[in-house]
């Protein structure tokens, strides 16, 4: 940083050097060529800081933003100025703007990970121990319907349980209403069994006990997860396939932890499809998770979307952006007039001729614009173009200086 500012001030004297030669080119005996062209100026002024947040700062007294205790005066600091003409300052294409009240749109730019919608998935199991007979799907990423046939398998005790069930009918025409509980009975365990109203009817209808029964696909989705093969011994316990419907899917955002306070429920959002040409599609912040993640720092966000076309595929990593509630009124100053210096901020002040370096305490930033929470006052003017040259200028000056003699000719 101290061999940027040298760099920075010899490109500045170089200027000067310039203007002065041509001010005053027939002086045989003149002062050092800064001199002539600027002063630097070391006025005392106050700080006071915030005596449990040491970062908050300001000129004045007042109240600190986070915690409401009075600023205590910590020390009289020095505050270098360094005056620069109107010639100087259109050839250092300086520029300056006004701190003002504005409205700052709270804006988060992050990216997301499409995911399957985890209330979108359904797992296949049976309830009756038993073996794979034939296997429908034999692949993951099969696209399945809503009734297609998954696999069937034979089981033992669904063979003793319609075996039952075809004895208790047979008991009940014989003796009437007094058998009905029977065939009730031994219906209720073919379901918890696992058998569908379609097998229980064709099973009435037939008077044959299956034994073979087929599981049906309860929803149109895709494959997932495939755990059976033919011939494998299955138990109830197994997950043997998962299907998963694609008609909607999950946006996973992250969003960083100093954001945090800009999130709510509901928020509007918009997902940029770089793969698609399609415009941004609008969306809102469905749920927030509730724990950071310990190295990122940062939490995640849901947004849920429709994909009937299909255009979303999981674990596409897409743009996002998430639109908060506005900062309404806050003092502010453009974004290039901040200089930053590892915890704090800073911006350089022009009054007429005089350019002075003041430490500021920033909030939110949006728009190009960076909001001040102290050490500046509405209608001030900042520097947002040259303001390098004019920061490495008063940052020289207080170093220590030589006591040699100056050179005279």
């Amino acid at each position: 940083m101290f061999k940027f500012y040298v760099l920075a001030l010899l490109l500045l004297q170089g200027l000067l050097i310039l203007s002065a030669q041509a001010q005053d080119h027939s002086g045989h005996a003149h002062a050092s060529p800064v001199a002539a062209a600027q002063s630097v100026l070391a006025e005392a002024s106050p700080l006071y800081v915030c005596p449990m947040h040491q970062h908050i700062q300001q000129g004045e007294p007042g109240n600190c933003p986070i915690c409401g205790m009075d600023l205590v005066l910590q020390r009289q600091q020095k505050t270098a100025q360094v005056q620069v003409n109107g010639a100087m300052q259109q050839a250092l294409a300086i520029r300056t703007e006004a701190a003002a009240p504005r409205t700052l749109w709270r804006f988060i730019d992050t990216f997301a990970t499409v995911q399957y919608a985890e209330d979108a998935i359904h797992h296949s199991h049976i309830r009756a121990e038993g073996w794979i007979e034939q296997l429908f799907v034999r692949s993951l990423g099969q696209r399945v319907k809503a009734g297609d046939k998954l696999f069937s398998y034979y089981a033992p005790d669904l063979l003793v349980a319609q075996d039952d069930y075809l004895q208790a009918l047979s008991v009940s025409k014989q003796n009437g209403e007094r058998s009905s509980s029977l065939v009730k009975r031994a219906e209720t365990r073919l379901r918890l069994l696992g058998l569908s109203d379609k097998d229980i009817n064709q099973l009435q209808q037939s008077r044959q006990s299956q034994y073979q029964i087929t599981v049906y696909a309860h929803q149109d989705g895709v494959v997932t997860m495939l755990n059976v093969r033919d011939g494998m011994y299955i138990k109830p316990g197994d997950t043997l396939i998962e299907i998963t419907s694609l008609n909607s899917v999950w946006l996973v955002a992250d969003v960083a932890e100093a954001q945090q306070s800009w999130l709510f429920n509901g928020m509007s959002a918009e997902v940029d499809i770089p793969s698609q040409h399609v415009s941004a599609i609008d969306a809102k912040v469905d749920y927030i998770y509730p724990a950071l993640d310990a190295q990122s720092r940062s939490s995640k966000v849901r947004l849920t979307l429709d994909n009937s076309k299909q255009l979303l595929k999981p674990n596409m990593l897409l743009p996002v952006r998430l639109y908060g509630g506005p900062l309404r009124d806050v003092l502010s100053v453009p974004r290039d007039a901040v200089l930053l210096n590892g915890n704090s901020s800073r911006v350089v002040v022009q009054n007429g001729d005089n350019f002075s370096v003041r430490t500021i305490t920033t909030g939110s930033s949006a728009q190009g614009y960076v909001e001040v929470l102290s050490g500046l006052h509405d209608g001030e003017l900042v520097v947002v173009s040259g303001q390098f040259l004019l920061d490495a200028q008063a940052s020289l000056s207080q170093l220590p200086q030589s006591n040699s003699a100056s050179h005279q000719h």
